[in-house]
């Protein structure tokens, strides 16, 4: 029986051979491995020790990868019993990385971004030369470990650490992340809102657990697998799958970020409670996830996600707002809802603290103006070294996470054309020009104020890796 991608996968219900594609898939892909502290261990491998790398990497497959079916059977053993899983593992190569392998180019993932790499891709990212040093080389893999507790990560850590170098290969990177979450749970970036609250669900049960509880009337996530899965060169035998897989580094001046929220309250006459619907058209929901379009303050018990923009002209929502962007629910105007769906792709995103914060990001202290914000909260809000690390999985790179970022994100005419200049504010990468915000909540006729939200976040560096079936790996 063939595998059908184009529709979700009930992985509870699937059939003798949708089981041995999921125990041959790596994990995070249809589901978050939902471990809250890890550690992206990034290498270069020595072309001299190509046999022992491949010896390592099947030793890694073979005895500490985490499989889409082991995860799924562990998610559902702590939600029944509150026991955590085991630490989670999975492998990752480049283009680069397979060449290194000695890999036959027919087995080689044949996306022609994947194959040129993050470096040549038309983003809008900084130079090479700004990012962080270890990014600017050649990196030929990755193996993402997470855990529950920092004892049971760093155990793992060595473990596979261990079996890279020991094959001779040179760890240029390691990247800790880990989950931040606000008092009602919800993960939270450092910037204080809720985080990865819309989803592609690629899960049956995942999709009906999101209709049972939040609705689907205005807006359905689910998703098929071909959203994310496309089959494994290196394996034809048509169960084993891989995707394709974004990293991304994301630094966030959370202070100059939090600064120009009240800049833009101040600008909008916004006072009180009020001010804070400012930052909340910034990021197009509250920090508690209320989406903006939803209502003019924050109330949600539950971020919402059922809601569409099919009746917001940019008088509630504005159309620069960050999550309007990057997922316009219908609304985009360039292209019919079904295909708008196509960009879209699941993201496993981290946020990362290089240095300690002083002040956990859901107790960022309110402020009445911007004096008080100078005197009493920026001093406590970093300027750097905190950030994102944004990770999602991809069918096909030009048309999910390349057109997100270049055709909606970096594009001022988007989603409504003729329209004031509005780059996507958060993630948003080209000249810096102010974005026009409305001052009175769903009344355009009260006119706007200008203002720039660019360059508070900035690309660090990353790379475009693949993340291979652990068949392909247990062969090498």
């Amino acid at each position: 029986m063939a595998i059908d991608l184009t529709k979700p996968l009930s992985w509870k219900s699937a059939s003798h051979d949708e089981q041995r594609m999921l125990a041959a898939l790596q994990g995070n892909i249809l589901k978050g491995h939902g471990r809250p502290a890890t550690v992206n261990i990034f290498f270069k491998i020595t072309a001299a020790k190509k046999r022992e790398m491949r010896a390592a990497l099947r030793e890694i497959a073979n005895y500490h990868a985490t499989s889409a079916y082991q995860q799924l059977l562990e998610a559902d053993n702590f939600h029944a019993t509150g026991k955590s899983g085991r630490p989670f593992v999975s492998v990752f190569l480049s283009a680069t990385g397979y060449s290194a392998l000695g890999v036959a180019s027919g087995a080689i993932p044949a996306d022609p971004g994947f194959r040129t790499g993050m470096k040549a891709a038309v983003l809008g990212d900084p130079p090479v030369a700004s990012w962080e040093t270890p990014f600017r080389g050649k990196i030929d893999g990755m193996v993402l470990v997470g855990s529950e507790n920092d004892t049971a990560l760093r155990l793992k850590r060595d473990a596979i650490a261990t079996l890279l170098t020991d094959a001779g290969a040179i760890i240029v990177k390691e990247q800790n992340g880990r989950a931040i979450f606000n008092k009602a749970n919800d993960g939270i970036e450092h910037f204080g809102y809720v985080d990865g609250r819309s989803q592609p669900l690629m899960l049956v049960e995942d999709s009906a657990k999101e209709a049972r509880d939040a609705g689907i009337a205005e807006w359905d996530p689910e998703a098929s697998l071909d959203v994310a899965l496309v089959p494994d060169p290196g394996s034809a035998d048509g169960i084993s799958f891989g995707s394709y897989f974004i990293f991304r580094k994301l630094d966030q001046n959370v202070r100059m970020f939090k600064r120009r929220e009240q800049e833009l309250a101040t600008a909008l006459g916004f006072s009180g409670e009020d001010r804070e619907l400012a930052g909340a058209m910034v990021v197009g929901r509250f920090e508690d996830g209320t989406p903006v379009t939803l209502s003019d303050e924050a109330k949600a018990v539950n971020p919402p996600n059922d809601f569409n923009y099919n009746n917001d002209k940019g008088a509630r929502c504005p159309f620069q707002a960050h999550i309007r962007k990057v997922n316009p629910r219908g609304t985009g105007g360039f292209e019919t809802p079904e295909n708008e769906r196509k960009h879209l792709m699941p993201r496993r995103g981290i946020p990362y603290e290089d240095v300690p914060r002083q002040v956990h990001p859901s107790d960022i202290p309110d402020s009445k103006s911007l004096a008080e914000f100078d005197a009493k909260v920026g001093p406590l809000l970093p300027t750097g070294e905190v950030g994102l690390l944004f990770m999602a999985y991809n069918r096909e790179l030009a048309t999910q996470f390349e057109f997100t970022q270049q055709t909606w994100a970096n594009n001022p005419t988007f989603p409504a054309s003729g329209q004031p200049s509005k780059l996507d504010p958060i993630i948003g990468q080209g000249p810096v020009a102010g974005q026009h915000w409305q001052k009175e909540w769903d009344n355009l006729a009260a006119g706007d104020a200008t203002l720039s939200f660019q360059g508070f976040v900035k690309m660090q560096g990353g790379e475009y890796f693949f993340a291979p079936s652990l068949i392909f790996l247990r062969s090498l």
